[in-house]
């Protein structure tokens, strides 16, 4: 059985139920896995840690889970198995703000380009993904770290990329493409406590990501 890292990115004391039961009541992990847990307060470093510590492992695959998603109890059964011929996979997200709207990030993003889903079912080829992507070892491999980066505007008053999408580009300028399986979805937490003012932060000049 391949071994399988399971990167949780928490900065937070507790995580909620839905979170908790739905990785641990999962039906077959199908993949030996082994958890980390990175708390460092800065996103970027916590996700570069989580990488960094993988890669010293003798893990075949990377994994990272958020605490403010609930997954299907299928979800290991269902997706591990993809990761060798994919290399790079991740499932669909329903975005907790926008009832009907799911994720991957180029609903935000590529504002001018949307993914239309519609009634699509299977597996596509996509631009980019945000979270919840398995990884094959090979994928992270062809990339040097620093792997999450973020830039500044000019006058360093906010955050000129998107740190998911920066990342995620890199894989495709070193050969690899990006997929998403459009038949395993994860729920994006509502309770998780986010503002109308961050969200509308986050989405305000979406077109201004790298």
């Amino acid at each position: 059985m391949p071994k399988i890292f399971v990167g949780v990115c928490n900065s937070q004391n507790t995580v909620s139920a839905d979170f908790f039961w739905s990785v641990i009541g999962q039906q077959d992990f199908v993949a030996s896995p082994v958890f980390a847990r990175a708390i460092h307060p800065w996103d970027v470093i916590r996700n570069n840690q989580l990488i960094s510590w993988f890669m010293n492992t003798d893990c075949e695959y990377f994994v990272k889970m958020d605490v403010d998603q609930k997954y299907p109890k299928d979800y290991f059964l269902r997706m591990v198995p993809l990761i060798e011929k994919y290399k790079i996979i991740g499932p669909l997200i329903f975005d907790r703000f926008s009832a009907g709207n799911f994720l991957p990030l180029v609903n935000w993003a590529d504002a001018d380009q949307p993914l239309d889903l519609g009634s699509r079912h299977g597996i596509i080829e996509v631009p980019y993904l945000h979270t919840n992507c398995f990884f094959h070892r090979s994928a992270l491999a062809a990339l040097k770290p620093p792997y999450y980066e973020a830039y500044m505007s000019e006058d360093g008053l906010k955050r000129k990329n998107h740190v998911d999408i920066t990342f995620m580009k890199k894989f495709v300028s070193a050969g690899f493409k990006i997929f998403v399986n459009l038949d395993v979805v994860v729920e994006h937490l509502a309770e998780v406590a986010v503002s109308r003012e961050v969200h509308d932060t986050w989405n305000r000049g979406r077109k201004e990501v790298l």
